[in-house]
């Protein structure tokens, strides 16, 4: 068993042979232990392009707005204007979801010059069209007129809209509604951002109601919505905000969420964003796992919940992720191939590269997708297939290595025979790229499997250097995240797009006469503005990258003392 630091070393290992040229070998209890290869310039340089990274990604500028992606809108129930007798005996919300076309493109209002998926002809992965049904009961004798709003955009408490200084908020396009099968006309209303007053301000629509005394009234909207994509590529996210819907006299008597999906309703389709989790970008990462949200019925390509006598929180929002449809359809390519012609190794090995990178596809320098728990055991098992058909290729023999200890990366917790595993398969891959240098020369997925390999095993034994540079990335992120917005380090991330309550501020000027919904106390705490630029960000960038090279050099001293 092969060990470092104060881990012990089996003695099977004393008649290993080295694993890489120029590998230490140096005596653990009497016994041989083989240690792989530092790179410590090679980790130095990735240690100083992280940092460069971060400060791109934290410090907004006009230059560095053209790689963001957009806060796109979500779902939302409806909001009363006022106080009101007017009760919701149910809320029925159906999101029919297909991958995007081109014409989709036209659902939200962009800022061109903001957004790189503007280069593509497709900007959003999927769409989901929204059919949502609310029953309102009066139970007064009298009619009662109010104005109801809906939300046009959808953001979070812990959103810095400097990021975006200069665009519009990108808001739905498509509403509609109707009252007991009649169309009827809204207005669309700025109102301020809770985040204050030098944000962007945020659109709702409003429209006038009456319900008759005693009688159930029926209010049907309708709209389309892009989903956000998240950084990995592999999946995307849908929200509904259910909080928008409190203010209604008394609980929601049921509350039902329908999605029909492209695809099928499983684990390896659906996963869960951990309470208080969603992020918008750029600090959008799938690197918690979680379950999805309670009582989930999966039939078919139905996923659908049901909520009885509700009282939305903040809390309760509905978020989860869902796998991109190109990546499903991959996922069923490959699967195919396999079926057809199960002997074929080349395609075992392009269905467990697929299993691969649904799972994430380095494990080092970003967290594992939101999926990997479901796709690395059925990928090691299909690298082993291809293995079996093909003993002199290189990939199948990394790939078993390299998703083998994935799990591990973190918490440096492998049991003793996965490492021996891991050690065994890394040594045949090695001997096969001896035999093989065109592989290495040609720069094949096959190499650079065998480099990621090589570099998550260093990362495992070497002292947290490659884990460690990934949570101080994570720790620069929340820091930043709480340093430009108004909320305190222990609060809890929760969507909104509720107006507050008690001071009248004047909307931006629209073609509307329709009264404004009441408006909270804009918050007390001060915010960053101009810029947007942080020096408690910079200075948290530069100090990383510091003791990253300060750290380096120091291993690489003593290195060189003990030698």
């Amino acid at each position: 068993m092969l060990y470092t630091g104060n881990k012990k070393c089996d003695e099977s290992v004393t008649d290993r042979p080295a694993l890489a040229e120029n590998t230490n070998v140096t005596q653990c209890g009497g016994d041989s232990m083989v240690i792989l290869p530092r790179q410590s310039l090679f980790l130095l340089v990735c240690s100083l392009v992280l940092v460069c990274v971060l400060i791109g990604l934290l410090v907004p500028s006009p230059a560095q707005a053209g790689g963001a992606q957009p806060l796109l809108p979500g779902g939302s129930s409806l909001k009363p204007g006022e106080a009101t007798p007017i009760q919701m005996a149910a809320e029925i919300i159906t999101m029919n979801i297909r991958p995007a076309t081109e014409a989709d493109n036209a659902l939200v209002t962009l800022a061109p010059k903001y957004y790189v998926c503007q280069t593509f002809p497709v900007w959003f992965p999927a769409i989901t069209e929204v059919e949502a049904e609310f029953r309102m009961k009066n139970p007064t004798r009298n009619a009662v007129r109010m104005t109801a709003w809906f939300p046009l955009a959808s953001a979070l408490e812990n959103v810095d809209w400097n990021l975006y200084r200069g665009e519009i908020v990108p808001r739905i396009e498509t509403f509609q509604v109707s009252v007991d099968g009649n169309p009827v006309d809204y207005a669309v209303s700025e109102l301020p951002n809770p985040k204050g007053a030098d944000k962007l301000p945020l659109p709702w629509a409003s429209f006038p109601l009456t319900f008759p005394g005693e009688v159930e009234t029926v209010i049907h909207v309708s709209y389309m919505l892009p989903l956000q994509p998240s950084i990995s590529g592999i999946e995307m996210s849908l929200y509904y905000i259910f909080n928008t819907g409190a203010g209604w006299a008394g609980p929601i008597g049921q509350a039902e969420l329908i999605l029909n999906l492209p695809y099928p309703a499983s684990a390896e389709t659906l996963a869960g964003i951990p309470s208080g989790g969603l992020r918008l970008p750029p600090f959008y990462w799938p690197s918690m796992q979680a379950d999805l949200p309670s009582g989930a019925v999966l039939e078919g390509n139905q996923a659908r919940w049901t909520w009885k006598d509700f009282e939305p929180g903040a809390e309760d929002d509905f978020a989860i992720w869902l796998l991109q449809p190109d990546k499903w359809q991959e996922l069923e390519t490959a699967r195919t191939a396999v079926q057809a012609n199960p002997q074929d190794g080349q395609a075992w090995l392009d269905l467990a590269s697929t299993y691969h990178n649904l799972s994430g596809s380095d494990f080092i320098y970003f967290p594992p997708s939101a999926f990997s728990p479901i796709y690395l055991p059925p990928g090691i098992e299909a690298y082993q297939k291809a293995a079996d058909l093909l003993p002199d290729h290189l990939a199948a023999h990394a790939g078993i290595a390299l998703l083998t200890l994935a799990p591990y990366l973190m918490d440096k917790n492998a049991p003793p025979e996965v490492i021996q595993s891991v050690q065994d398969e890394f040594q045949i891959a090695r001997e096969l790229e001896a035999k093989n240098p065109s592989w290495a020369k040609e720069k094949s997925r096959s190499w650079w499997l065998l480099v990621w390999l090589e570099r998550a095993f260093n990362a495992y034994f070497d002292n947290d250097v490659i884990p460690w540079v990934q949570r101080a990335a994570q720790e620069i992120a929340s820091a930043a995240l709480r340093e430009t917005t108004s909320a305190t380090p222990t609060e809890k991330l929760t969507l909104t797009a509720t107006p507050m309550e008690k001071l009248t501020l004047t909307p931006t000027p629209v073609p509307s006469t329709t009264p404004q919904p009441p408006l909270a106390t804009p918050p007390t705490t001060a915010e960053t503005t101009g810029s947007g630029q942080s020096p408690v960000i910079i200075v948290a960038a530069g100090v990383m990258g510091l003791v990253v090279v300060v750290y380096l050099a120091l291993k690489r001293l003593r290195k060189r003392a003990g030698k």
